[in-house]
């Protein structure tokens, strides 16, 4: 059996993060910060360890929007995906959090089965991401490993033709080659 997979849920209200938790289940492994600078620490120990955020806007120190601007400049926001939990509604904000690279946004009050259904899709968005790159990644070497084979071929082709006929019977240009 697989380990779970971890889910940092980074919010200031310790209310809000319990509600998440128990949203989400016993399915995951939860990592909790209450601010930016906590979830950033977070995201710099466990790494790509980390298999989604669960991130809020409003928080004291480092708002959300710092938070995906850190993860923007280390490029953690290609490898774990971020859904932004938030009570705010306005277009101008929600088209920012996925300018910043946020995958999904659920809005506060919760609802239990969009949040769970939410986590699940994107986890298993992620996940076949992960598996299709890996598999492209073992054809690009299966196919310059094959690469490297003919070349390999080739040249002891070519070294031993050279080696059989010498130069002394080789024409070049219309003229013979001087003898050895």
């Amino acid at each position: 059996m697989s380990e779970k997979q971890t889910i940092l849920i980074v919010d200031d209200s310790m209310l809000n993060r319990a509600l998440l938790a128990d949203m989400i289940g016993d399915a995951y492994r939860i990592i909790e910060a209450e601010d930016g600078k906590q979830a950033v620490a977070a995201l710099q120990k466990e790494g790509a360890g980390i298999s989604l955020v669960l991130l809020d806007y409003v928080m004291p120190q480092m708002n959300g929007f710092d938070v995906l601007e850190v993860m923007n400049k280390n490029g953690w926001i290609k490898d774990i995906p971020v859904i932004m939990v938030s009570a705010e509604s306005d277009a101008a904000y929600i088209e920012r959090a996925y300018e910043l690279g946020v995958t999904d946004f659920i809005n506060r009050p919760y609802d239990v089965n969009i949040v769970r259904r939410r986590v699940m899709n994107t986890l298993m968005l992620y996940q076949k991401q992960r598996t299709l790159m890996g598999m492209v990644a073992d054809q690009v070497y299966e196919r310059e490993k094959s690469n490297n084979l003919m070349v390999y071929i080739l040249s002891h082709i070519v070294e031993f033709r050279n080696g059989e006929s010498g130069m002394d019977g080789v024409k070049l240009m219309g003229a013979e080659a001087p003898a050895s």
